[in-house]
Formats: C-alpha cells, sequence, structure tokens
C-alpha cells in the first residue's frame, strides 16, 4: 500500500472515530451550562443581551412566555444574520464577539428552532479543524504523519478534549485559532513566507476577537518566535513578523473598541480582577493544583504516552544524546512547548474562576510535548528494519488508549441529571409557574430549558405574596423556583419563603423537585 494511501487512511479513520465518539456525547448531552445559553442569547437575541432587557431591566411583577424565551434564545422571522445586534450584544457582555457572529450564523441556517444541535454541530466543525491544525503542526514541526495522527487521537478522544466540544462556548474556536497561530509560526520558522506573517497578524486579531485570554499564548508565543528568530539571524523574518503581530494585536482596539471597556470595567470578567488574583499570592497552590489537576485527569492517555516515550528515551539515553550533539533532533518544537507551560501557570492563577475552560485552548499543546517525546523516539526507530511496521503499532496502541480514555471517563457538560428534571416538569407543565428574584437574570437564564416546559411563567420578589397570589389565581397547585445564589443573584433563603407561604396563603404543602446550582424548584399545593 502506498504511503499517500496508509496516510489517508488512517487520517480518515481518525477522523471517524473521533466523531462517532463526539456523536455518542452530543445524543447523551442532556442540558446546559448557563454560559452555554448565553452563547444562544447574545448570539440571537436582537438588541436584548440577556432577558432583563426583555422587559427594559425590570422583570419583577412581570410574566415571560415560552415565545419570549424562544425569540431570545433562536432567530425567528427576519433576524437572521444580525452582525449588528451581535456586537451591540457584545459590547453589553465581557467577551468579544467573533463566535458568536459564526453562532448567529448556524442559527441563521436553523432559523426559527431552538436547539442543542445547532451549537454542538458548529462546534463539531470547529473541533475536526483542531485536529487537523495539530496533525499539520506535528508535521511542520518534523514529526512523521503516524505521530500526527497519534497526536488527533490524544486530544481528539482525550476527555478534556470533548468537553471542549461539547461545551457550547467560544472555546473550541479559541483552541483552533491557538493552533492556527502556531501553525503559521512553525511555517515561517521553516522557510520565510511574507503571506505568513499577515497571516499571523489576522490570527492574532482573530484569536482576540474570540477570547482575551488569547492573548496570554499568542505573547509568550510570538515572543518565543522572537528569541529563536535572533539567535537564527532571521532578521528579514523578523522585520516582517514585529510589525504584522503588532498590527493584528492593535486592530483589535479599531475592531471593538468596547474591549478597554472590559478591560477595566471591574467585573469579575475583567483586567482588574485579573491583577487582583494575581496579587493574591495565597490562592496560588490552590489555583495550580485545581488547573493541573483538570489536565493530568483530562489527559490520562496523552499522559500514558508520554510516559512510555520517556521511559524508552532513558532506557536509550546514550544513543538520544548522541543524536543530540550531532544535531539529528530538531528542538524548534520547544518553541511551542515551553510558551504553552508558561501560559498555563499564568491563567491558572489569574483566571476569574478556577474553572478548566480557561485553559482548553492550551490543551493540544500539551499533547503536542507527548509528540515531541514521539518524536524524539522515531529517530532510533527509523533504523530499524520494519520502522512503519512499528510506527503502525504504535498509532494503534495510542488509539486504543485514547479510546479507553473516552470510554472510561466521560466529558463535562453533559448534564444527565436534566433529563429527569424535565420528565418532572412535563407532569407539572399545565400547573402556573412562579420565579422569586429580585429583579437578577442569571438564575432564570440558567432554567430556561426547564422553564420553556410552561406556556408562561410570573417573575416576584419576596417582599409581598400578593403579586403570586394574583397570578395562581385558585390554582391547587403551582411550581415555584426560588433564586437562591448569594454571588451571582439574590441569595434568597427558601425555607423562610416556603414558610411564609405557607403561614399566610393556603399552599401549606411544599415537595422538593430539584436544585441547580443558582436556584431551587418546589412545587406547592393547598
Amino acid at each position: 500500500m502506498k504511503v499517500k494511501t496508509q496516510k489517508a487512511l488512517a487520517l480518515v479513520l481518525v477522523f471517524l472515530l473521533v466523531s462517532a465518539v463526539c456523536l455518542l456525547f452530543s445524543c447523551r448531552k442532556q442540558g446546559m451550562f448557563i454560559d452555554e445559553i448565553y452563547t444562544y442569547g447574545l448570539s440571537n437575541s436582537s438588541y436584548a443581551p440577556f432577558l432583563s432587557d426583555i422587559k427594559d431591566g425590570d422583570m419583577v411583577g412581570k410574566i415571560f412566555t415560552r415565545e419570549e424565551l424562544l425569540d431570545y434564545v433562536s432567530v425567528m422571522g427576519d433576524e437572521g444574520f444580525d452582525f449588528a445586534s451581535v456586537y451591540y450584544n457584545q459590547v453589553n457582555d465581557v467577551h468579544p464577539p467573533l463566535y458568536y457572529w459564526l453562532f448567529n450564523i448556524a442559527s441563521t441556517l436553523a432559523r426559527g428552532s431552538f436547539s442543542k444541535w445547532t451549537g454542538l454541530v458548529l462546534d463539531w466543525i470547529i473541533y475536526m479543524l483542531c485536529l487537523v491544525m495539530l496533525y499539520k503542526l506535528v508535521l511542520e514541526l518534523g514529526g512523521s504523519w503516524q505521530n500526527g495522527c497519534a497526536a488527533a487521537v490524544l486530544y481528539g478522544l482525550s476527555q478534556i478534549g470533548l468537553s471542549t466540544m461539547l461545551m457550547i462556548r467560544m472555546y473550541v474556536l479559541l483552541t483552533l485559532l491557538t493552533l492556527v497561530l502556531a501553525w503559521f509560526i512553525a511555517r515561517l520558522m521553516h522557510a520565510f513566507r511574507r503571506s505568513s506573517c499577515v497571516f499571523i497578524g489576522l490570527t492574532l486579531l482573530a484569536g482576540l476577537l474570540t477570547q482575551y485570554y488569547f492573548v496570554f499564548y499568542a505573547f509568550f508565543l510570538c515572543a518565543a518566535y522572537v528569541i529563536w528568530a535572533l539567535v537564527k539571524k532571521e532578521y528579514k523574518a523578523l522585520a516582517w513578523f514585529v510589525p504584522c503581530a503588532l498590527i493584528g494585536a492593535l486592530a483589535l482596539l479599531a475592531v471593538f473598541p468596547a474591549s478597554l471597556r472590559h478591560l477595566f470595567s471591574g467585573q469579575l470578567v475583567s483586567g482588574e480582577n485579573a491583577l487582583d488574583n494575581l496579587r493574591n499570592f495565597a490562592q496560588y497552590p490552590a489555583r495550580l493544583q485545581v488547573f493541573w489537576g483538570a489536565a493530568r485527569h483530562g489527559l490520562k492517555a496523552a499522559i500514558l504516552t508520554a510516559m512510555a516515550a520517556a521511559v524508552l528515551l532513558i532506557v536509550r539515553a546514550r544513543g538520544f544524546i548522541a543524536a543530540c550533539r550531532e544535531g539529528r533532533f530538531a528542538l524548534d518544537w520547544l518553541v511551542f512547548l515551553v510558551p504553552a507551560f508558561v501560559a498555563f501557570l499564568l491563567v491558572s492563577v489569574i483566571s476569574p474562576v478556577d474553572e478548566a475552560r480557561y485553559i482548553y485552548n492550551l490543551i493540544p499543546l500539551f499533547v503536542l510535548a507527548a509528540s515531541f517525546l514521539l518524536y524524539l523516539l522515531e529517530g532510533r526507530v527509523d533504523r530499524l528494519p520494519r520502522a512503519d511496521a512499528v510506527k503502525a503499532l504504535v498509532l494503534a496502541c495510542v488509539a486504543a488508549l485514547a479510546l479507553w480514555e473516552a470510554r472510561s471517563d466521560p466529558p463535562a457538560y453533559l448534564y444527565p441529571e436534566y433529563a429527569e428534571y424535565d420528565a418532572l416538569l412535563a407532569e407539572h407543565s399545565e400547573d402556573p409557574c412562579v420565579f422569586f428574584s429580585d429583579n437578577y437574570f442569571e438564575a432564570i437564564t440558567e432554567d430556561l430549558l426547564q422553564l420553556l416546559a410552561f406556556d408562561e411563567f410570573y417573575v416576584t420578589d419576596d417582599k409581598s405574596l400578593d403579586g403570586m397570589l394574583r397570578y395562581v389565581g385558585d390554582a391547587d397547585e403551582a411550581v415555584v423556583y426560588i433564586d437562591i445564589s448569594t454571588f451571582w443573584s439574590s441569595g434568597y433563603d427558601a425555607q423562610e419563603i416556603l414558610t411564609r407561604i405557607a403561614e399566610e396563603t393556603d399552599y401549606d404543602r411544599a415537595e422538593f423537585l430539584f436544585e441547580t446550582g443558582l436556584s431551587t424548584t418546589y412545587l406547592i399545593s393547598k
């Protein structure tokens, strides 16, 4: 079988395997994280970034209908391709607009519907492009096509990689643009092209228009390239690279000037918050432990592969050291690996919350570290009489290891418990629904998928039960949501409200239904 055919067949098998696993977990996804719902709303709501904007900023005493909720999260009528609305919404949010523009396009193509598949299909396409770019990066750095396929399958089937794809948020696009930037710089290292410098500038702009945290790996990678180019005396390349990179980065201010306001807003997701976290040295150990634990937990197969390769390198240390002295191993890989670990340390301590999504775009670079160790072994394997057969066997073992990880450790953002919540609400969808909130939209947004079970619901605060009683009328029972978050929203005491309802109305019984992060839900009855 010709090498081209082998390569094509192996790539097809990798993409089919990863796609099948993505489809399996996509079918299992039963709910959404609050930020995923924001993705739909910020992308598709016409000049109304948050649910409170539908009611002119005041939700208390107002009724939300199912049609209003659907209009918030989906493209209806002639609203499609409304990029100006997306831009407006993101100016009033805390993130730049590129992913939301793409999401609005996807939603327009699925006009009139609200489904998890709109986001998952878009994310799957971007995720497949991530695998392509990781494969191409390994080859650009001198690795074999078998090594490239191993990297693609290790990342594609990793727990943390699949979580990136299943979270309907900008992080999968952030990951793709991180890999695109790395690939263009790798090309520039091996052959000067003016077009590579131009595309690097455009990629920097696109990355910053996707998520501000793109800046950390991009900065350290560009700095590493400048050092490499100075050592190699690639002055002509530097003369093009530096201005293109600076123009690409600074163009953010012209394309999306609200980024400056976001940076100094003082909100949880802002530059000021990042600086506060950076100055809080006491939190460093705990944060590093959380993020390193997430990376270690989400990359089991890649870590085992790297460990096996490291052991073999130690066994063959004498030959490896001799090869390094002879210059037979290119160490250009370190230009891409060292910045990834530096960015990881920085992001771990400054991120607004200690959640793994802020390092999602760095994960393929950690897989690249395993590919680097395999690359170091390839110099020894290539001397064997059946080198291609050995590489094929290693690739098969790596794929089996990656499959084991995907089978034994499901990704995040599946929310299987939401199937039970939906079933409970289906039994009471004809009952009146009341949401206790002190004019905060966060908890209502998180519960939007379940609130769609009702034709409408009424928002009230805990100051008076009169509005609730007028709304429920003479109904024998009603579903009551209570906003309980002390950090994000109202912070009501659910038992206190239920006690007041029992004492001051005929609804003297309360049955607990379920609780999410920001609210708790009960069925009250007479």
